[in-house]
């Protein structure tokens, strides 16, 4: 398994049952496919660098992931169809 870090901008529309919604959802995949959810940092909501579709602000999420590349494959695929997601960046972190 390697190590990853996901950045997670959500929509600032989203209240915070959804919030937890998506939260719960990550790790419940991250889970199901063999791999471990590690620390979690919420940012909050914050100004964007530059607008993104009609947003100018976004609710930040990092987490510490740990899984195999192929579910982080899958957990990308899932992210772009995710509505609450307006941007994501994983990224492998060095060992």
């Amino acid at each position: 398994m390697r190590q990853y870090e996901l950045m997670l901008i959500l929509s600032p529309e989203i209240d915070d049952e959804s919030f937890e919604g998506v939260r719960s959802r990550i790790k419940g995949f991250v889970s199901d496919q063999g791999g471990e959810c590690g620390d979690e940092d919420h940012w909050g909501t914050r100004k964007l660098a530059y607008k993104i579709g009609r947003f100018t602000e976004g609710n930040y999420l990092v987490a510490q992931l740990k899984m195999e590349p192929v579910t982080a494959k899958d957990l990308e695929r899932t992210l772009n169809f995710s509505e609450e997601v307006i941007r994501h960046l994983l990224i492998l972190k060095a060992s």
